[in-house]
């Protein structure tokens, strides 16, 4: 395209002047038209400089009117008037609403032919589509040949906006920051305030909640969102999808801080968002494979099959193996994503990227790996009492998957950590270990059981899992239990709750009574009615343990994993 200004240039133009909506000049001509009858708006496509006599509006005042402004309303960017048939001088009607819409009205001189007017415009729009058509092709040569040599996302950014002289950003489908890119060295300092902003979370709330976003998601749009980033509306951003075959990868933005976004910028911005797409993919098919190594790894190692080739494999990579090993199997509650919009970006891998980081801290190695909601966690100690090992990786553990909660990428968890083994084929039994301390978390959770248990402290709920016969387990409780829970029924009673954590607080009464919000002598009274129920004595040691462990084997077989 070419501006109406560019076209005066022009050797049509050359004793043309502008009368009225000199505002308009800036504006883009994209094609040429001849009109001469009343209802011309109607043929517009929109860019059009509209040539014309003016014959038919010559001489009526509203018709002048009218038909200036359903021209600039339909899309034509500026009017060339010969008056020396008809019209004589443009009349004042016209000028004052061109001024009006800032509708450029350009006088002709009476030897202007109008298939001389179409050649002096279309030589340089067909001139500039040329020069635009090889530079597009050479910002696809170069972008398409980052992604041929395997650059980086950073180095593909940088080129981007060298390209459209402006910062740009990419970001994932989440709007979570991958890279910025910037020209030179000496510029970041004057918009590093502005990238700032533009990636505050409430700007990135703004954005997401602009049905423009929900759009890309759901129908994989690829319009380009204008977003402000200064309160003053005066610094734009120029937000566009990065698409391939559907799949959503992230977002491209360009901040307007250098120079306004030419159609040439905006044509570097679609082959820039398609090369990201490729390396996007890339990485992620890569990411794809190495978890799967991983998994298959972790599935060879807690089964016992320490000598297949993935094993061996990484234990040649990786000396860490032969030091003290835990195992941690963790049971997340994943918020719930749009798996269809972000079919490339799941969830698991940021959950895993993010506790191997953390752990990285504390452990020689951290091996991750998944199936479902279900995590397994191999780590090598790093320290120099490996039996801290447990301990350190549950306090971690909990510390990391609670950061998660906070930022809403899980819901929930429970977790169990097995007890530190010195050999390799030992790891089964530690994976063992690690299942049975997060049924037992599962199982008793909201009780005031840890979400995180070490199977090595796991005390009474590690004998009750030891318990293979559960039909017997259920018949022992029955035998102990039923009596109270007979009469809690009938008489809406707590006798149950109330025996349970009597026992809990070593048949304190006090305590008892603070565990569960009521006065001493609500307990005591309970009390007295539980003894003219059970069979057996509770100030008896024997039976208080016996009493202890049926409540807790009671919980156990009400709350299957």
């Amino acid at each position: 395209m070419i501006t109406v200004e560019e076209a005066m240039g022009t050797k049509a133009f050359e004793e043309a002047k502008v009368v009225g909506g000199s505002s308009g000049l800036t504006r883009n001509i994209s094609q040429v038209t001849v009109a001469e009858v009343p209802d011309a708006a109607n043929w517009l496509q929109g860019g059009e400089i509209v040539c014309t006599t003016a014959y038919f509006i010559s001489k009526e005042v509203k018709y002048q009117i009218n038909w200036i402004e359903s021209l600039s309303f339909n899309g034509a960017v500026a009017l060339a008037i010969k008056t020396d048939r008809f019209l004589g001088t443009i009349p004042e009607s016209i000028i004052d609403v061109a001024n009006k819409l800032n509708f450029p009205v350009i006088e002709m001189p009476p030897a202007t032919t109008w298939p001389a007017v179409i050649e002096s415009i279309m030589n340089p729009l067909m001139y500039k589509q040329i020069r635009d058509l090889k530079r597009a092709e050479e910002i696809h040569n170069k972008l398409t040949s980052l992604v041929l040599e395997d650059e980086s996302v950073k180095i593909i950014a940088d080129e981007i906006s060298a390209l459209v002289e402006n910062p740009i950003i990419i970001e994932d489908a989440r709007l979570n920051l991958i890279a910025v890119g910037e020209r030179r060295d000496e510029e970041k300092d004057s918009y590093k305030k502005i990238i700032q902003k533009r990636l505050s979370q409430s700007l990135r709330k703004k954005i997401n909640d602009t049905y423009y976003y929900q759009d890309v998601l759901r129908n994989r749009n690829k319009a380009n969102l204008q977003i402000y980033i200064d309160d003053e509306n005066t610094i734009n951003s120029i937000m566009a999808p990065i698409l391939s075959n559907k799949m959503i990868y992230g977002f491209i933005t360009v901040i307007e801080v250098n120079k306004y976004l030419s159609e040439i910028d905006l044509i570097a911005i679609k082959h820039g968002a398609s090369a990201l797409a490729l390396q996007l993919m890339k990485q992620i098919i890569h990411k794809q494979t190495a978890q799967n190594k991983y998994i298959a790894l972790i599935d060879d190692l807690v089964h016992g099959r320490i000598h297949t080739e993935v094993v061996n494999e990484y234990r040649i990579r990786n000396q860490d193996l032969d030091k003290p090993l835990s195992v941690a199997v963790v049971d997340l509650r994943v918020e719930n994503y749009n798996q269809e919009a972000y079919t490339w970006d799941r969830t698991e891998y940021h959950i895993i990227d993010t506790i191997k980081k953390h752990l990285a801290n504390y452990f020689a190695q951290v091996i991750i790996g998944n199936s479902d909601s279900l995590f397994t966690i191999i780590v090598a100690s790093n320290s120099s009492d490996p039996y801290k090992t447990t301990g350190i990786l549950k306090d971690e553990l909990i510390s990391i998957l609670n950061e998660c909660k906070k930022m809403n990428i899980i819901q929930d968890y429970y977790g169990g950590i097995g007890s530190v083994h010195n050999e390799l084929r030992k790891l089964d039994k530690c994976f063992k270990e690690a299942n049975t301390a997060l049924s037992i978390a599962k199982s008793f959770s909201n009780k005031g059981t840890e979400s995180v248990l070490l199977y090595e402290n796991l005390g009474i709920h590690r004998m009750i899992s030891m318990v293979n016969n559960l039909d017997e387990l259920k018949v022992f409780c029955q035998d102990f239990l039923s009596d109270l829970e007979v009469h809690d029924k009938q008489n809406n009673d707590v006798l149950m709750e109330t025996v349970h954590a009597y026992l809990k607080c070593d048949c304190n009464v006090k305590e008892t009574a603070k565990v569960l919000f009521v006065h001493p002598n609500t307990v005591s009274y309970r009390l007295k009615k539980v003894r003219s129920i059970l069979k057996h004595d509770l100030n008896v040691l024997e039976f208080r343990l016996t009493y202890l462990f049926a409540f807790e084997a009671n919980k156990f077989l009400n709350n299957p994993i």
